[in-house]
């Protein structure tokens, strides 16, 4: 998939678990144009019942804050007399992804040629001369196979009719931090990126805060 690809080049530049973790991730999502959601509406979060029910109900608490930061009051885990249901679900996957590297050997004394022409002759003098120092050349290209996670937070809204209103696929890439905090930052930030009103698709980087750990 072209996403999974553009998120593994950013997850090249990560370096582990440390300070100043940088995370790379995709938002996707497709939205009903006449969707109007009032601030005061009563939204119940739901777990996907075909996703793991102890990952979702983990996490739920997380979106709830998510969306009342965003300025919806009457959010719940009830799913009595509500307007709207958003459904949850979190997986992970791990992937080998394969990329192209050049390869580099350095060579002493190469060749190369440099020619003058003689404006009044109209002739032409070649000197092959050779490099006396050490610098990179290109001689290839290998394949590298590295391993990383991917790990999907999935989201459907509905209203009481069971109409889809909103359907939205976000996804972060790392190889190294634990699926627990990369569930928790996408229920944060998934949230926070919604948008109720237009289609989205949409690659992103964050750099972490220097004391954020993703262990």
């Amino acid at each position: 998939m072209k996403f999974i690809t553009f998120l593994v080049l950013f997850s090249a530049l990560l370096s582990g678990c440390s300070s100043n973790v940088k995370l790379s991730g995709h938002n996707v999502s497709n939205v009903d144009s006449s969707i109007n959601i009032d601030k005061s509406a009563a939204i119940a979060v739901l777990p996907n019942k075909a996703g793991d029910p102890l990952t979702n109900k983990r996490y739920i608490p997380y979106i709830i804050n998510a969306l009342k930061e965003r300025g919806f009051a009457n959010v719940s885990e009830s799913p009595n007399d509500l307007d709207y249901q958003l459904v949850v679900n979190f997986t992970s996957e791990a992937k080998i992804e394969s990329t192209q590297v050049p390869v580099f050997n350095n060579e002493r004394n190469l060749p190369y040629t440099i020619c003058h022409r003689n404006p009044s002759s109209d002739t032409r003098t070649c000197i092959t001369r050779y490099r006396n120092f050490m610098e990179p050349i290109v001689s290839g290209y290998k394949t590298v196979e590295s391993p990383t996670n991917v790990y999907t937070f999935h989201y459907t809204l509905a209203d009481q009719q069971n109409k889809l209103l909103l359907d939205s696929t976000n996804t972060v890439v790392h190889a190294n931090c634990s699926k627990w905090k990369m569930f928790e930052f996408l229920a944060k930030d998934a949230i926070a990126r919604a948008n109720f009103n237009n289609p989205v698709d949409t690659p992103y980087a964050v750099e972490m805060k220097p004391d954020y750990s993703c262990e």
